[in-house]
This record gives C-alpha cells, structure tokens and sequence, in this order.
C-alpha cells in the first residue's frame, strides 16, 4: 500500500485521522515490529542458559558435587512449573493466548532442565539401571503431556523428537557415513511404523478439532521421517517395487493434503522425496549414461517449471 492510497481513503471517509496516521507510520519505515526480534532473543536466552548450566556443572563438578547439583536444577525446573502453573489459563482443545510475554520461555527451560536432571541422574547414578532408553523416553512423555496441557508447539517438537530417540531413530551424520546405521532393518522398519504413526495421529487430532494449530508442526516432522525411512528401505532392503510404491503412495497422500490445507511446504517435500525416489529408480533400471542425461535435461525444466507455476498446483480439489 502507498501512502496515496492512504490519503486517498481517509479523504473518502474509509479510515479515521488516527488510523491515516498510524498506517503511514508504518509504510514508511517510522513504525516497525519487533516482535520476532525479541522472541528469537528470548529463545536464545534460553538456550543460553540451559548451555551455562551445563558448563557450570562441568567445570565445577568436583567442588559442588552430583547431589548438590541434581538438587539445584530440581529447584530450578520446580520453579520453573510453579511459575506457568499459576499463569496457566484453562484447557482448550482450540489454541490458547499465552497469558504473558514470558510464559511460552519459561515453559520451555522448565522442560530442558527437566530433561537434564533425569539424563544427569541416569548417567551418574544409573537410577534405570542399564535401561538407558527411559531416560529418553519419561522425558519424552513429560514434554507430549506438557505440549497439549501449557499449549507449547516447540516442546511438541522436543516429545516428538525424544520418542524418536527413544526409538533409536536419532542418528548423527558421522555414525550415518561411518557405519550406514539406516541400512538395518528393524531401524528402517521403526521409522516407517513411527514416522506413519505420527502422521496418522495428527490428523485424527486435526479431523476431531484437537488442538488443530498442532498439525503443522507434527506432520512436518512425522512426514520427514517417514519419507526418509523409504527412501531408505528403497535404497537397502532390496524390494524396490514395494518401497517405491508405498514411497509413491505417502507423495500421493502429501500432495493432497498440501492442495486441500494450500500448503506449499508438503507439496515442495513431497516432491522432492518422490523425484528422489524415481531417480534412483530409473537409475537402477536403466543404466544408459545418454537415456539418464536426457531424463535429468526433462526432469530440471519440470522442476523449473514446477516453481514458477506452483500456485495451480494448490488449486483446491
């Protein structure tokens, strides 16, 4: 909008002297927001934090000792629940405001220090015994039932993340190239059963009005690792037809969900993991260095053309 415009419509009696005002303080620069500004500085605080903790205790772990230490983040993550359950407002299976600017922060340092307590009680005391894996996932639970209760779309992440540990599904990239861990099969087969589990979840949640402004966050994860799981089981477990068509199906389902929510983001990945998958396909079909060049010549102008013209693929079905 141009400031004539703006002047064009308080002169017909569309907007009021003061909102004339405030929109050409806007548009020209006079007025900005720093709201995501001072959200992001908020999250690194945090992050901040929870990092000094951690150096803290590593530097200064024989003069403090483990219980001191292990009582002190208990008090602290103890605060840190205190503190949001009396801001807490009511369940709502709608989205709910946060009742203040540094409710949403202090929810997520409440959850971090908890999961460091149990993982610092585990590795110091070995309070599961040898059972390493619930470590993972009692904060993994505790991070879901936070996510719904305090409304917190980035500690649904965290539980979604830590089920996934749990699972053995958190895999660095050195131990990837190293030791090709996603060529097992039980690991390609829990991503699968997991990342369509997730999904399914979702979107039972989304079609019964349960915390629909969840579904994007969940699926986004749930759909990476189930196409990645796929992909894997299309590149390792050697019945290529099967994969690739269930690598087909869940493309299939992720555009037709991108059409009806207009979503360019699942329709990009969805894409993407589906040409992946035909490339190697083809690759492995059809060993011709000339028929794979003119394959690659025809796929980039449809990829070129897919992201000018996009927007037609979003037409609602």
């Amino acid at each position: 909008m141009k400031i004539d415009t703006i002047n064009k419509l308080h002169t017909e009696g569309l907007i009021s002297s003061d909102q004339r005002s405030h929109l050409t303080r806007i548009y020209d620069g006079s007025l900005f927001s720093l709201y995501y500004e001072l959200r992001t500085m908020l999250y690194f605080g945090v992050l901040l934090f929870t990092t000094g903790v951690g150096i803290v205790i590593y530097q200064n772990i024989n003069s403090i000792g483990h219980l001191s230490i292990i009582g002190l983040l208990t008090l602290l993550t103890g605060a840190c629940f205190w503190y949001v359950t009396r801001q807490k407002p009511s369940y709502s299976n709608t989205e709910v405001k946060s009742p203040g600017s540094l409710y949403d922060y202090v929810v997520l340092l409440g959850c971090l220090l908890f999961a460091t307590v149990i993982n610092y009680a585990q590795f110091q005391y070995a309070i599961f015994g040898e059972r390493w894996g619930i470590s993972a996932l009692i904060p993994a639970l505790v991070f879901l039932f936070v996510a719904y209760s305090y409304d917190h779309r980035g500690v649904l992440s965290l539980g979604i993340a830590g089920l996934a540990a749990w699972l053995g599904l958190s895999v660095s990239p050195v131990t990837l190239m190293k030791e090709g861990i996603f060529g097992e099969d039980p690991l390609i087969m829990t991503g699968l059963v997991f990342g369509a589990f997730v999904c399914g979840t979702v979107l039972v949640l989304d079609r019964y009005d349960i915390k629909k402004h969840f579904t994007f966050t969940a699926l986004n994860l749930g759909s990476h690792i189930l196409f990645i799981a796929c992909l894997a089981a299309l590149f390792n477990l050697h019945m290529d037809v099967v994969y690739f068509i269930l690598l087909m199906a869940c493309c299939a389902a992720g555009i037709v969900y991108a059409r009806r929510e207009q979503s360019f983001m699942f329709l990009l990945i969805s894409s993407v993991y589906g040409y992946i998958g035909l490339t190697y396909i083809l690759a492995s079909v059809f060993m011709d260095p000339y028929g794979m060049f003119l394959y690659f010549i025809v796929s980039c102008g449809a990829i070129i053309y897919f992201i000018f013209n996009y927007k037609k693929f979003l037409t609602r079905i």
